[in-house]
């Protein structure tokens, strides 16, 4: 997945996170800067939490895409 996809993505993660009822308003501030780390952490913890509202395939994506460390949040 090229950087255009990967982030398109993660803002429809976002964005279905919050049409279920789950607050992401930190999340986005991130992703809206330009912080697209620190919003797949959110929306990775939140996944964690509210399991059954994102695919987990596509998160799952994310964050080897991303390369992110999921270690400290699978606690």
């Amino acid at each position: 997945m090229d950087d255009k996809e990967a982030i398109e993505l993660l803002e429809k993660q976002i964005k279905a996170l919050e049409q279920a009822g789950i607050d992401m308003s930190g999340d986005r501030t991130f992703f809206y800067v330009g912080e697209y780390d620190l919003a797949l952490e959110g929306v990775y913890v939140a996944h964690k939490r509210h399991p059954g509202v994102l695919d987990a395939k596509e998160v799952r994506a994310l964050v080897d895409d991303f390369g992110m460390d999921t270690a400290e949040f699978d606690r």
